[in-house]
């Protein structure tokens, strides 16, 4: 076991709980054959530069000079693990911010730009929600390459990769630091260019790791994807900022693809849609919103439903105003998820936040026991995260008659009773005559 794994499989014995930033492992996945549209959790999300998530907003084709928090875009990152929980970096440099303010020797525990990324960077590329579920994380730091002191670990929300985690191809990495081209390159966004980042014609950009170099530098990553582990001047103006964080996946409701993740009909009655099937790569996620108020609902009446039948439903504590919806995913026996969608539209000023929902079931759902996940939510489009609140799970059993079988044997049943008193009747008479 290296150094770097050594560390982190101290830390986390003695700082149980709190997420290590480099037990990475090579990805872990549960057995998950879904290949869903819509999934619960993140089991299927891998490793390695494989998968990718938008998550935050940030400025990213806009000037500095222009920037305004209604011109932000959402932020697309490379899932480098996924061993419980999401270990991502940037798909591309976000911003140009020194190293530290000052030309000195000094560690990523005092530096500058830890301070900024855990301040100004996370307020403004995340909602007080998302910033929920960014973890914590314990920051192993080790010394640099050339025997640089790399001081304390850390504990910080955002952070910037290591010398060491760049070679790591696990993360999805070449080996060697002097490789060229491959995943290190990374491409400045306009914003980043705009606040004078060394940019190649190409829009690839260098960006700073957290490892000290040598005397007053900090190492970097050069435009063309190699690493200068003796690196360049800590104050120097330059490189960019390619940030790296954790993602709670116990905060992770649901997955969806980025672009026409969550497809509902219509809202009302009548909006639940199948949902299909999704084989790329490129997901936005649904998170746990904790500032709501605990949501409740409840089958109002018979949970045993015609097939062409409606569930009645009776809710309350559901959040209203702009994007709000009550929405209810059909799941079958065995978790998979069937349909989605919007049953009470909460986004008008007299929306309410208890009432009553009525779900029509699809018309090709099938007779037996399924699952309704009922719950509040904030849908906000692709590539943005939504939120949720808690989830609502209740039983009920599709039954295989329809209105007209059910009338029909109602009156084959009459029939037969009917049939039974004539037939005891006229026996009765016979005897009497006899």
């Amino acid at each position: 076991m290296n150094l770097r794994k050594a560390l982190v499989s101290t830390a986390t014995i003695l700082m149980a709980g709190l997420l290590p930033f480099s037990a990475f492992q090579k990805t872990l996945r549960a057995d998950d054959s879904s290949d869903k549209e819509i999934r619960s959790g993140t089991a299927h999300i891998t490793g390695a530069m494989e998968s990718n998530i938008y998550f935050g907003n940030y400025w990213q084709s806009v000037k500095s000079e222009e920037a305004t928090d209604s011109n932000k875009e959402p932020v697309k990152w490379r899932v480098l693990a996924n061993d419980g929980n999401l270990f991502v970096v940037s798909d591309q440099n976000l911003d140009c911010v020194v190293y530290n303010s000052s030309a000195e020797t000094v560690t990523w525990e005092e530096c500058t730009l830890r301070k900024w990324l855990n301040s100004k960077f996370l307020d403004n590329a995340f909602t007080t929600q998302e910033q929920g579920a960014v973890l914590e994380s314990l920051v192993a730091n080790e010394d640099g390459a050339k025997g640089s002191e790399a001081g304390a670990d850390t504990y910080d929300k955002v952070y910037l990769l290591s010398i060491y985690e760049v070679i790591d191809p696990d993360l999805g990495f070449p080996t060697d630091w002097k490789d060229k081209g491959g995943t290190r390159v990374a491409l400045n966004t306009e914003y980043t260019v705009s606040k004078n980042a060394l940019t190649n014609p190409d829009m690839s950009g260098a960006w700073w790791l957290r490892t000290p170099g040598d005397a007053n530098n900090a190492a970097n990553v050069f435009n063309a994807g190699n690493v200068f582990v003796r690196g360049g001047c800590v104050n120097n103006f330059i490189f960019a900022v390619r940030p790296a964080m954790n993602i709670d996946t116990s905060k992770v409701l649901f997955t969806s693809p980025a672009e026409g993740g969550k497809i509902s009909g219509e809202p009302g009655a009548d909006a639940m849609k199948a949902v299909g099937i999704y084989t790329g790569s490129d997901w936005k996620l649904t998170i746990k919103d904790d500032t709501r108020p605990v949501f409740e609902a409840s089958v109002s009446g018979s949970s045993t439903i015609l097939k062409e039948g409606a569930v009645k439903l009776e809710y309350k504590g559901a959040a209203t105003g702009a994007n709000e919806y009550i929405s209810v995913i059909i799941e079958d026996k065995e978790g998979n998820i069937l349909y989605y969608g919007n049953i009470v539209d909460n986004t008008a000023a007299d929306a309410a936040d208890s009432g009553k929902a009525t779900l029509n079931l699809p018309a090709d759902l099938t007779s037996g026991d399924y699952k309704i996940l009922v719950f509040s939510e904030q849908c906000n489009g692709d590539f943005k995260t939504d939120l949720a609140s808690n989830i609502v799970t209740l039983d009920i059993t599709v039954s295989k008659f329809k209105t007209s079988d059910r009338n029909l044997l109602i009156g084959i049943g009459a029939a037969i009773v009917v049939a039974a008193c004539v037939v005891a009747v006229a026996a009765a008479g016979k005897k009497k005559h006899a």
